[in-house]
């Protein structure tokens, strides 16, 4: 798996309330983490998918940033653009349990993101 992703996971779990951005009214397409000024930092981020508001989950979608410098995340923008879903995954809104929640949305979407970057 890219280090790159790993890094990404380890540094999001860092972010300070990042479990409370995901939310119902996150705007389909808009960015949830990072903030744009950590882009070159992180090379990644999760941007709002679909509200399903009959089951309270919010999909999200992992992306690579254009400032992206790892060798495996710049080849996959060259084939897929900054817009490509590198991976997705779901959030329930609902959750008591905020941090596990986020924490095994950000466990599906290494999951994924590391299949496809080998």
């Amino acid at each position: 798996m890219s280090k790159a992703i790993g890094n990404f996971i380890q540094k999001a779990q860092g972010i300070k309330n990042a479990p409370t951005k995901f939310a119902p009214t996150a705007s389909e397409g808009t960015r949830i983490i990072p903030s744009r000024s950590r882009d070159a930092e992180l090379q990644l981020r999760i941007d709002a998918g679909h509200y399903d508001a009959s089951t309270k989950r919010l999909n999200v979608v992992l992306q690579v940033n254009s400032q992206a410098t790892s060798p495996a995340l710049r080849e996959y923008v060259k084939k897929n653009s900054t817009h490509g879903k590198l991976a997705t995954a779901s959030f329930d809104t609902s959750a008591e349990d905020k941090d596990a929640e986020f924490k095994k949305m950000l466990a599906a979407l290494e999951d994924q993101a590391g299949a496809k970057l080998g």
